[in-house]
């Protein structure tokens, strides 16, 4: 996919709710996935990285984590299944840099290694990195503070975009304290429209690891796409306070051959942005403030809609994901609750139900 064609999916992951981002495989389980208990010691932030064929940048994404300034960190590294020599990189880092911990699986996709490394991790917060990515050297220093600081289950900040082959100059980026304010939400607020604007990519936030656990908040194994959009929806739903940090920390890559990003699949996609508007819909007490049902199909149409009426090329599969939008939002969000559709709404989810039930 090219560079216009990528931000344009980007650009509807970050429509939701504020933003979204490449997709977090993330749920609030009723099968409850155990975090560790043992003592965090003085572990203040665990720093999650899944990795797979990524040995071209993991040495790059690695230096980066170990040279933050904020020196008591763990950094999980679960190489899930990679075929090329990715493992050994980390074998080698690990050798030099007892903070990293190296844990081998086979291929089970990026939300079963998030979810291994969230079992494994003792920090008072956790984060995650993609292993083609970069952070400056301040980044956890200053969302670690900040966290400290006004007591938040949550820190948001935010990322910059550099192409692949370029020099992202993390060492030459300066923080600025004026970026950074504290979001109190009121009882019926919805926290996608009054907290903050940036509710998107989880890689550019620090989340209370006990708060995770609290509310049994993990990744959705086998979703490809949308999944850390689905994480936050989760998270922000619960979300009282949170410090929104408008200094860019996490360093983007774009353009890079063979991420899940550039290589865009309709129907791959489709399979991923279904299950999580079904997710969503199970939560549906969970998004009981001001406009909470509005967001709610706005946001299952914004995963679900372009996809299915632009990008899908093939007639049967067009109509077999209209189908299960149509039939989600007919039997459970209008018939179960109640839902009144709003005027675009209506003419999105008319299509969708002449594509799915044509005369």
């Amino acid at each position: 996919m090219n560079s216009k064609l990528k931000w344009g999916l980007l650009t509807l992951l970050i429509a939701f709710g504020g933003a979204v981002s490449c997709f977090f495989n993330v749920m609030s389980h009723t099968e409850e996935i155990k975090f560790s208990d043992e003592p965090s010691g003085n572990i203040k932030v665990s720093v999650i990285v899944p990795v797979y064929n990524t040995e071209k940048y993991l040495d790059e994404c690695l230096k980066s984590i170990e040279n933050q300034t904020l020196r008591e960190i763990e950094i999980i590294c679960v190489n899930d299944g990679s075929k090329d020599g990715s493992r050994k990189i980390l074998e080698e880092h690990a050798k030099n840099d007892d903070r990293i911990k190296v844990i081998n699986q086979e291929n089970a996709g990026v939300a079963s290694a998030r979810n291994h490394g969230l079992r494994e991790a003792h920090g008072d917060y956790v984060a995650f990195v993609d292993s083609d990515d970069v952070i400056t050297p301040w980044a956890y220093e200053k969302l670690y503070e900040s966290a400290k600081k006004y007591r938040v289950n949550v820190v948001a900040s935010e990322l910059t975009k550099f192409e692949d082959g370029t020099d992202p100059n993390i060492d030459s980026m300066k923080y600025d304290d004026t970026k950074v304010s504290f979001h109190r939400r009121r009882k019926y607020q919805n926290p996608f429209y009054d907290m903050i604007g940036n509710t998107a990519f989880m890689v550019t936030k620090i989340y209370r690891r006990e708060f995770l656990a609290e509310n049994n908040i993990w990744f959705k194994d086998g979703v490809t796409h949308y999944e850390d959009g689905l994480f936050n929806f989760l998270v922000f739903a619960r979300l009282r306070e949170v410090v929104q940090d408008k200094n860019p920390f996490y360093c983007y890559r774009i353009d890079r051959p063979g991420s899940a990003v550039t290589e865009f699949n309709a129907k791959k996609v489709l399979k991923a942005s279904t299950t999580v508007s079904k997710e969503l819909v199970d939560n549906f007490d969970l998004f009981n403030f001001n406009r909470g049902s509005e967001w709610l199909v706005s946001k299952i149409l914004d995963l679900n809609y372009k996809h299915i009426t632009k990008d899908t090329k093939d007639e049967n599969d067009r109509k077999y994901f209209a189908k299960i939008v149509v039939d989600l939002m007919a039997d459970k969000l209008i018939a179960e609750h109640g839902v009144k559709l709003q005027g675009w709404q209506q003419k999105q989810y008319n299509e969708l139900k002449n594509i799915a039930y044509p005369d």
